[in-house]
């Protein structure tokens, strides 16, 4: 066969018309004579479309055949509707018809149906025969170009470089486009030819994927190619190949060897890459040691590619069952962090990312790790790891109550603690502190807590907390000494203070609904 494969040809109108043992004649000229021909099928419906799937030739006597030029068209367009390749009209003795009536051909050439003209020496089961007998022989021919073409994309798996070759190939014989993107829909390996358009189709359906696909998906659109998306692994894939949807029967069948064959590849060389993961993996649970020497630190996670200070860690919580695939998309989302496994947890040591058009760590995480607990530390040089892991070990069971991923630097600790607590409870504590103050007129009862606010965040200086409200230093001594009197607070402790500061926030966190009466 060569380097390069001539599509299979399909049965066409106008091989029919030449089939010598046919004697078919056309009339209607040469409209529609490339129509591809699927299947023959008689019937003598006057509304066959309902048993028709489209590309059959359709034959009758016109038993039930309408003769008026109304009846005619509309009988056509039903078969055009249907996807009728062409008609064939049985004349002869014994027959409805022995010569084709003028208005079912001026229906034929007026919709651009091909209507041949079947003798009455030419039984429709002679028509029948040849058709399904050529169509064998096109299936046997592509199935014979398709282990050709499977042998061939064999030699190449086994060469030098598979993954290019295996794509370079399947270029060259078959025209078509192909693209190898791990999970995240980053470029793995692309044939030649691969446009902007084709690479942002197949990395939109990549960030579509569910598990519920279950296998490879076609997908495309009007005026757009069709393409097939096929994951390597279905739960959690380890990357993906996607390639131009054929029509033609070898080219689909080799297709599934080219796919298959990339996917071993692909599985090859993670399988690779595994005692290079696990140095990386007891490199990392080194620099997670607390108390490590700054020199000795750098050393490590050099050798690790983790050069770049500052950095952070990252706990991923997932299910014994899931952890290991899981860990794989990780890697294939952020391929600058080094990973660790620790049962059914996944520590992540990144580096900052400092582009602000990309995701943080946070969103990129809950993309992979969808419905997984998520604690992430403070950013922190590469000798302070442990304290970075120890915030974020501590935040994934607060990130499993709030249900989205936690980060260390979130300013609003306070918040975040009492976003753990039932509404009912911060509200009733709430209240309980603030019901003297609650009781007031509203423009009072705003101005008090507002001034009790900026007070304690001024840490009780009255200069900054007047300048803050707009209001003399006096005005703000005199509120003060209000709110102490109503709340029976003494505003020199701290324990007071921090009482009266808890509940504003439980406030903020939890607005009461109650108005006083």
């Amino acid at each position: 066969m060569g380097n390069s494969y001539k599509r299979s040809p399909v049965i066409t109108v106008q091989d029919v018309l030449s089939a010598p043992t046919l004697r078919l004649t056309s009339m209607s000229g040469t409209a529609g004579v490339g129509n591809p021909i699927t299947a023959a099928h008689v019937s003598e419906l006057t509304r066959p479309r309902d048993w028709l799937q489209g590309g059959e030739l359709l034959m009758t006597v016109g038993l039930m055949l309408p003769t008026t030029e109304s009846g005619c068209r509309d009988y056509v367009r039903d078969c055009v509707a249907g996807g009728v390749a062409a008609l064939c009209l049985g004349l002869g003795h014994g027959l409805p018809y022995q010569a084709p009536p003028a208005p079912l051909v001026a229906a034929a050439r007026e919709f651009g149906v091909p209507l041949l003209i079947a003798p009455d020496s030419v039984p429709f089961i002679a028509i029948t025969k040849w058709i399904f007998s050529r169509i064998a022989e096109e299936e046997k021919r592509a199935l014979e170009d398709a282990i050709e073409l499977s042998y061939q994309l064999t030699a190449v798996a086994a060469g030098p470089s598979p993954l290019s070759g295996l794509l370079d190939k399947w270029r060259c014989v078959s025209g078509s486009l192909c693209a190898v993107l791990d999970a995240s829909g980053g470029v793995v390996q692309l044939s030649d030819g691969v446009d902007a358009a084709f690479l942002q189709d197949a990395q939109d359906q990549v960030g579509r994927y569910t598990t519920r696909a279950k296998g490879w998906t076609a997908f495309g659109g009007a005026g757009r190619r069709e393409l097939e998306l096929h994951p390597v692994r279905i739960d959690n894939p380890l990357a993906f190949v996607v390639l131009e949807r054929s029509a033609d029967t070898a080219l689909r069948h080799a297709s599934n060897v080219l796919v298959s064959l990339l996917s071993l590849e692909l599985e090859r060389r993670h399988v690779a890459g595994e005692p290079e993961r696990q140095r990386r993996a007891a490199a990392l649970a080194q620099l997670l040691r607390p108390g490590l020497r700054r020199e000795r630190a750098h050393q490590i996670a050099a050798g690790i590619g983790l050069s770049r200070d500052p950095l952070q860690i990252a706990v991923v919580r997932s299910t014994p069952e899931a952890v290991a695939d899981l860990t794989v998309r990780i890697g294939s989302v952020l391929p600058d962090s080094v990973l660790r496994q620790r049962n059914s947890d996944i520590e992540i040591a990144h580096p900052e990312i400092a582009h602000p058009e990309v995701a943080g760590l946070a969103d990129l995480l809950s993309g992979v790790a969808e419905g997984c607990a998520i604690g992430i530390g403070a950013l922190v040089p590469v000798d302070a790891l442990a304290v970075s892991a120890m915030q974020a070990r501590s935040l994934v069971a607060v990130s499993a109550r709030l249900g989205r991923a936690v980060d260390a630097k979130e300013g609003e600790t306070v918040q975040l603690l009492l976003r753990l607590g039932s509404a009912d409870v911060l509200s009733g504590f709430s209240t309980a502190v603030l019901a003297p103050l609650d009781q007031l007129e509203p423009r009072e009862r705003v101005e008090l807590q507002r001034t009790l606010e900026e007070w304690l965040r001024a840490n009780g200086a009255w200069d900054p907390a007047a300048a803050a409200l707009s209001v003399h230093r006096n005005t703000v001594r005199n509120r003060i000494d209000k709110i102490a009197a109503l709340t029976g607070r003494n505003l020199d402790q701290a324990d007071d203070r921090m009482e009266l500061w808890l509940a504003l926030k439980a406030r903020a966190v939890t607005p009461s609904t109650d108005e006083p009466d």
